[in-house]
């Protein structure tokens, strides 16, 4: 074997070595070169903390937690989501404010900051996001998607799937019985694909269809589904019967369901 031949296979050999070096390099670099932030800071001053469940799908929930504040229930299904491919973000928008965690803090929330927790989602992850909220947290949700929405790009507003509501409650006024509900006017502005999900002993189960209605005003594209034997907030409720234990066993389902439902929606 010539030494020019031993040379050229030296250095062929060689080079083969560092490429092989580099793709595992770029490749590892890839993979852990973005992670998801541990929170995010808005316009308003606002330093907002997530928790957040990788996924290795191309899907990510936004989840916004009503529970009493405490979201224990969204956190379970999140990690069952993360292991079925669905990455899921649960900001913490009550801690932010400081407010006590209660349904009715939802009420309190900067519809802007809401705008830019979803904007900063879509870009950071780069993934198609979809909304999840229950009850009282329906109204802000929406104020903020709707702000979002008006503002954003053609391609933003495409990674955004829809929302996911839990027994939302969207009322102008509480209704009284045997009065015809009335709903806040972002319902009839909102043009987002609309799950609803509805417990069978929940009052709102007898508003859904009008429910429905308002929200096809606005040009939303609106499915639903009557959960048997269950109340509105049944994953949050502190007697839980055993329909209600469950149904919020079946919560990453439930979810994973609506979230298929609004991408044919699209």
């Amino acid at each position: 074997m010539s030494l020019r031949y031993t040379w050229h296979y030296t250095i062929l050999v060689f080079s083969m070595m560092i490429f092989r070096l580099f793709t595992l390099l770029l490749s590892l670099c890839i993979s852990g070169a973005w992670a998801a932030p541990a929170s995010l800071r808005t316009s308003t001053g606002s330093e907002i903390s997530l928790r957040t469940f990788p996924g290795e799908g191309n899907t990510l929930m936004l989840g916004f937690p009503c529970d009493e504040g405490l979201g224990t229930q969204e956190a379970r299904a999140s990690q069952s989501l993360s292991r079925l491919g669905i990455e899921a973000w649960l900001p913490d928008m009550l801690g932010a404010h400081a407010l006590p965690v209660a349904a009715s803090s939802m009420d309190q929330l900067p519809p802007i900051e809401i705008a830019e927790v979803i904007d900063q989602t879509i870009k950071l992850s780069g993934k198609k996001v979809v909304l999840v909220t229950t009850g009282r947290g329906a109204l802000p949700i929406l104020q903020g998607a709707n702000m979002w929405l008006s503002q954003a790009t053609p391609q933003d507003r495409a990674a955004l799937i829809g929302i996911i509501l839990f027994s939302p409650e969207l009322y102008a006024v509480k209704p009284a019985p045997g009065v015809e509900a009335r709903y806040h006017s972002i319902v009839s502005r909102t043009s987002l694909p609309v799950f609803i999900y509805q417990g069978q002993r929940s009052p709102g189960r007898w508003w859904l269809e009008h429910l429905k209605v308002e929200f096809a005003r606005g040009g939303s594209k609106v499915a639903s589904k009557v959960l048997p034997n269950v109340r509105g907030f049944f994953y949050a409720v502190q007697d839980p019967t055993d329909e209600e234990r469950a149904m919020t066993d079946r919560l990453p389902e439930l979810i994973l369901d609506a979230i298929k439902q609004l991408e044919s929606a699209q």
